[in-house]
């Protein structure tokens, strides 16, 4: 490694280790006597707002709150609220709110985990929350704020597939191509984990890259600065509409690093692409490294497939290489065998038919995902244009609904084991990577390929 090289990566390892170990002499805001207190307050809506069918959640940065009837107890502090569907707020909205302001709890799963909620949420600096708040919108965001506008875009955009698709359609469309599951409702998600397809709903890299190489392709005609230029701003401003979230990051991340790459004319290593991206987050939020399943998840499975995907997919010649077939068997065994055992430990259970449904369903979601822009698109012109192009993206959400339902409705679908210990992972990572180093490292034959992507397909 060139002297230059090293003082780089070294300096953002040390920028990275020092955000960590400030991380932990994090100080907790002061509610003063607003605690397991009926209070109101005024903020500012900090997030566009999850809407379920029993209500609205979404953070709050309140910059007053009183104690009943007026005594200032606290200010300047994000909360946590849930409400009632009505009236709806958007992102930027001042409001008056009231509720009782109390400190997140840690929960248990029927399995008997314990899900870090305090610290999941505390990595985003949201430390109190309200469970049952009542809102009022004291004004409406009247100036330009690019999120804002993203966000209204975003609320057209799944209210048109509403409209032209219907339900559960409609909702996992929105999920597929701008991560909006909540419509979903909780049984067909866990339907969709049964079967390991959760990652095509919650926009994963997988969706990114989808969106990546069509971009690619849409600005291919243009001169070369002006179609990475255009498909850059296109990336970054796709990453805001959807939440931002710690997958879209970094898959958002590696393909503006492939595009600079493509720009200065240099090779793309994806497996430097995705320690810088990992770096980046962590100098910017060193508290998703150990609170934020997103993360890690995301990271573990593009490991995964960077270092699993050409090995798998050099024992599988047997499998015909037609439609991609060969490459998404590989893609999906490499990231099963490599985030398994952290699912196992994080949710204790496994899909045990995740790769066949991924097989016979991962190659209809390139072509789903552009009919459903495409019927989303059209509502902002003509509804019966937006209807015509529903009845295709219709077919094939059909198809996928039904292939999860009714794989998830087997009995041998997933396995179910009791909590265990997380050294027991740690471990399965530290003798992976040292049977991995003690082999050479061996480029793979997704290194080859991942040079012409515009990101990590995980």
């Amino acid at each position: 490694m060139r002297k230059g090289t090293f003082i780089f990566w070294s300096l953002f390892v040390a920028a990275a280790a020092v955000r960590i170990g400030m991380s932990f002499t994090r100080s907790l805001p002061d509610a003063g006597a607003c605690l397991m207190h009926v209070d109101f307050g005024t903020g500012t809506v900090a997030e566009d707002p999850e809407r379920k069918d029993s209500g609205q959640v979404f953070v709050v940065a309140a910059e007053k709150i009183f104690v009943m009837p007026q005594d200032l107890c606290a200010h300047d502090i994000l909360i946590r609220i849930k409400t009632k569907l009505y009236p709806r707020f958007a992102y930027g909205d001042r409001i008056v709110f009231t509720g009782k302001l109390l400190a997140p709890r840690n929960f248990s799963s029927d399995s008997g985990r314990v899900f870090d909620y305090q610290g999941y949420l505390a990595k985003d600096d949201v430390f109190y929350e309200m469970k049952s708040a009542v809102a009022v919108m004291a004004t409406s965001s009247g100036k330009f704020s690019l999120p804002s506008s993203l966000f209204t875009i975003k609320r057209r955009f799944v209210a048109h597939l509403e409209r032209a698709l219907g339900e559960p359609h409609a909702a996992l469309a929105a999920g597929l191509v701008v991560g909006e599951k909540s419509a979903l409702g909780k049984d067909l998600l866990d339907d969709f984990r049964i079967v390991g397809l959760i990652h095509v709903v919650v926009l994963s890299g997988f969706n990114i890259t989808i969106v990546g190489i069509a971009l690619r392709r849409l600005l291919s005609r243009l001169p070369r600065v002006w179609g990475i230029a255009v498909g850059g701003i296109g990336i970054m401003l796709f990453g805001i509409l959807v939440g931002g979230g710690a997958t879209v990051v970094r898959s958002c991340f590696m393909a503006g690093i492939a595009l600079v790459a493509d720009l200065i004319r240099r090779d793309y290593s994806v497996h430097r692409a995705l320690a810088f991206a990992a770096l980046i987050m962590l100098i910017q939020n060193p508290f998703i490294l150990l609170h934020d399943p997103s993360f890690q998840l995301s990271f573990l499975a593009t490991v995964g497939l960077l270092l699993l995907a050409g090995p798998v997919e050099s024992k599988l010649g047997w499998i015909p290489d037609a439609f991609g077939m060969r490459g998404t068997v590989a893609s999906c065994l490499a990231t099963q065998i490599f985030v398994s055992p952290f699912i196992l430990y994080m949710m204790g259970q496994i899909s045990l038919i995740g790769i066949l449904v991924n097989i016979i369903v991962l190659p209809f979601i390139p072509a789903t995902m552009l009919l459903v822009f495409l019927t989303g698109a059209l509502g902002f012109v003509s509804y019966p244009l937006s209807l015509a192009a529903g009845w295709g993206a219709h077919l094939l959400l059909q198809y996928e609904l039904f292939t999860v339902t009714h794989f998830a409705r087997l009995p041998f679908a997933a396995m179910h084991i009791p909590p265990f210990s997380g050294w027991y992972v740690g471990a399965f990572y530290i003798l992976f990577c040292a049977a991995y180093l003690f082999r050479g490292k061996p480029r793979s034959l997704f290194e080859n390929s991942a040079r012409s992507r515009t990101s990590s397909d995980y």
